[in-house]
């Protein structure tokens, strides 16, 4: 059977868990065609440490450090497969998720990518919980309220990647600005519904738990996408995703600022 998947993982020195992604990746039931780590502003220290890996991965450098959405973009660009997978270097994976996903994609052409359930941890591997609540099939009036899918289960045709021009580096939210750059263009997302990843949440300063990515990015999007999301149902759609943006930013956020945004979210149209 032919291999069909590159995968990327954005690499910027997270030592700590990267060799446990890559033998995720090496134990799927289906084999991939490539690893492609990104080391995303190199030292002598990254590439020595890379550099007992040599034989598994091919390591793509960038000058700088640039960021995460370039780190995907440039790994894609590397990329050879039919589809490409992204993982973060602190997730692991499900042995059976490339070989579902692939299945997936094979069976359905009208399917320009997939994604699965998440089962969140922390230190050891034990689910502390499961996110299984997801749409079948994806809508921009979904993504008002929440992103739904996580990078590391995301499985897409790389020529839909490209054409639909990747990762923007301007958003902080980039994965989140993706997904609606897609349904823009009227690509299909569909779910799978069960856990194939590992989501680490804890010990690894993520990005994406401070108060700020999400408020800062979540207006991004807004203003980029006001148009797109304006179709789907006017002022109130707009209110409706300004709402659910101060709700999880004040879920983040220290006091008196979590006050604030729980009384600037409490006079726009709910979310739920």
């Amino acid at each position: 059977m032919d291999k069909k998947t590159s995968v990327i993982i954005p690499y910027f020195h997270n030592d700590a868990y990267i060799s446990q992604a890559i033998e995720s990746i090496e134990k799927q039931t289906r084999a991939v065609r490539e690893i492609i780590v990104v080391n995303d502003g190199p030292s002598e220290s990254s590439r020595a440490f890379l550099a007992q890996f040599s034989n598994r991965i091919t390591v793509v450098e960038h000058a700088e450090n640039m960021g995460i959405a370039h780190a995907r973009n440039t790994g894609v660009r590397n990329a050879s497969g039919e589809y490409v997978a992204f993982i973060d270097a602190d997730d692991l994976w499900f042995p059976e998720k490339i070989a579902l996903q692939e299945n997936c994609l094979d069976n359905e052409q009208a399917i320009a990518a997939c994604h699965t359930g998440t089962a969140i941890f922390k230190y050891e591997l034990v689910a502390e919980e499961y996110c299984l609540d997801k749409p079948e099939i994806l809508t921009i009036k979904d993504c008002l309220i929440d992103s739904h899918v996580v990078p590391s289960s995301l499985l897409i045709r790389r020529e839909v990647f490209n054409s639909s021009g990747g990762f923007d580096p301007k958003i902080r939210v980039e994965d989140y600005d993706f997904w609606f750059v897609l349904l823009s263009k009227g690509h299909a997302i569909h779910y799978l519904n069960q856990p194939l990843i590992w989501f680490r949440r804890a010990g690894h300063g993520n990005e994406s738990g401070k108060w700020q990515y999400i408020y800062y990015g979540r207006l991004q999007v807004l203003r980029k996408h006001w148009r797109v999301i304006y179709k789907t149902g006017g002022i109130v759609a707009i209110a409706k995703n300004l709402q659910r943006t101060l709700e999880l930013a004040s879920w983040r956020a220290p006091k008196p600022r979590y006050y604030l945004f729980r009384i600037m979210a409490a006079v726009l149209p709910s979310s739920q």
